[in-house]
């Protein structure tokens, strides 16, 4: 009696209303309002990671501890996330995304509670961990944006989205660190605990029940999958390292850049807070770069800018940052732009890899990335502890170099791992699109029949997709008078 209660529980939980059930003859293409909501519950659920960042000294005061326990927090949270990535995102290729969405921002924001509540910090360190491990909604996001975009808004909506998760990053660190400065802790907790709920609230009523990728697939072989697409997609692989040494740039950047605004600058804490907007500021930039940049070249193209930009922005903020604010500001605002610009342009290389196992590919690609956030924030510190912040500078270029060097050994138009075959253009080419189908159109009936629909990496752009249809229409004309004609002959 009891398990038909709770199961009738759950069911109420997950209950889709009638008018976002899945109808496969329907148009699916993502709206925008959907597309900003997608950022939105990336935003507020990826800052649950970084709230603690900044107050682990009151933390350790509120709980009595040593700062060096407190440090665990952010440990064993981001060590739940590592986890969740791993065991968890990639159950969004073989159930619906819309329950399991639902289920983990609900678990979310309970547990979330638990952490406001507690006074107990053993408690709080477990369900921080726990915290981490369920706060993968964002990357289930990206799947659905990659799946679901117009190919001609792809490159922005991804955009959006990505935009979504720094803002959430950056947010989370500014906001706790000015609200800690005059109230308690907790209350930012309690912030985000709302926030959460809204944003349950706005999915169920409005995120359609999308189908599952391959509902026939188990888990085992969806977690063999990721061990070998490393070994079996070299776009994978090449987007995966060049993810990997951004992310390590730009997580050594943000630590040392503390040490560097108190050491040197002799900033306040809260000034060193709101040093934060600056690398806020490119973010709300990236859906404009995306339509402008990201949607007309290849994406090989648009990392080779994005690095060059970023490298450039790195040499200035390092030899300037040594006797002027100006450095760190020009670097904080062009590294970041660059990369973002990377990012996005990474996600559209990957999105054509296995259109049916996309959380699988996610999955390869986040845990590649967090890797490098580990390895940037690990040499970053050492380096600036050695040799301040011309060493740590130095080793964000060369990251950025061997970033350039990976992209340099497979051109845009290589089927192997390394070679430049297919030509050097880095143009989108302007045919092409209408003999793939977009992913948006794989539903459950391609899935069931096993047609693997490859989703291409070149984006048309608004202008050529107007063209595209009014060709489409005129072909559909003059088979109709052929029609007619055969009927009255």
């Amino acid at each position: 009696m009891t398990s038909v209660k709770s199961l009738s529980a759950f069911e109420r939980l997950i209950w889709t209303p009638p008018w976002v059930k899945w109808n496969p003859d329907a148009n699916h293409d993502l709206t925008w309002g959907m597309n900003i909501l997608f950022g939105l519950a990336a935003s507020f659920s990826v800052a649950n990671l970084y709230y603690s960042h900044p107050i682990l000294n009151i933390l350790a005061d509120d709980f009595d501890i040593s700062d060096q326990q407190s440090s665990l927090v952010p440990t064993l949270t981001q060590a739940g996330y590592a986890v969740g990535l791993l065991f968890i995102v990639p159950v969004g290729d073989i159930v619906r995304r819309r329950p399991m969405i639902l289920s983990l921002i609900f678990m979310t924001s309970l547990i979330w509670l638990g952490c406001t509540l507690t006074q107990s910090f053993s408690a709080f360190l477990g369900l921080s961990f726990l915290v981490g491990l369920l706060t993968v909604t964002p990357q289930l996001m990206f799947p659905l944006a990659v799946q679901y975009a117009p190919q001609r808004h792809r490159a922005t909506m991804i955009s959006i989205v990505m935009s979504g998760l720094v803002f959430g990053v950056l947010v989370a660190r500014l906001l706790s660190g000015i609200v800690t400065q005059f109230t308690s802790w907790r209350n930012v907790y309690w912030v985000s605990f709302g926030l959460q709920v809204l944003v349950w609230i706005f999915l169920f009523f409005t995120m359609p029940d999308y189908p599952a990728l391959s509902p026939g697939t188990s888990y085992p072989r969806i977690l063999l999958k990721i061990a070998t697409l490393p070994f079996r997609k070299p776009e994978l692989t090449q987007s995966s390292l060049i993810a990997f040494l951004t992310m390590g740039m730009f997580t050594s950047f943000w630590t040392t850049l503390t040490f560097q605004l108190a050491d040197t600058f002799h900033l306040s804490t809260l000034a060193i807070g709101l040093f934060a907007l600056i690398g806020i500021s490119p973010v709300f930039l990236n859906p404009i770069i995306s339509r402008l940049l990201i949607s007309r070249l290849h994406p090989h193209g648009s990392l080779i800018i994005a690095h060059l930009l970023t490298i450039a922005a790195i040499c200035i903020g390092t030899w300037v940052g040594t006797f002027s604010l100006a450095g760190p500001v020009i670097w904080a605002f062009f590294g970041d732009l660059g990369m973002n610009t990377i990012i996005v342009s990474n996600r559209v290389a990957i999105a054509h890899v296995d259109p049916k196992a996309q959380n699988a590919v996610n999955s390869v690609y986040m845990v590649h990335t967090f890797c490098g956030q580990l390895f940037g924030t690990a040499v970053g510190n050492a380096l600036y502890a050695q040799g301040g912040w011309t060493w740590s500078g130095a080793f964000n270029v060369a990251q950025m170099i061997a970033g350039l060097f990976v992209l340099a050994l497979r051109g845009p138009h290589e089927k192997r791992w390394i070679g430049w075959r297919g030509g050097w253009s880095l143009r989108k080419p302007r045919a092409e699109e209408n003999a793939q189908t977009s992913a948006a159109q794989v539903d459950v009936e391609a899935i069931n029949e096993d047609i693997v629909t490859e989703v291409p990496t070149e984006i048309p752009t608004e202008d050529e997709g107007t063209k595209e249809k009014v060709e489409d229409g005129v072909q559909k004309e003059e088979g109709t008078r052929d029609h007619y004609k055969k009927l009255e002959a």
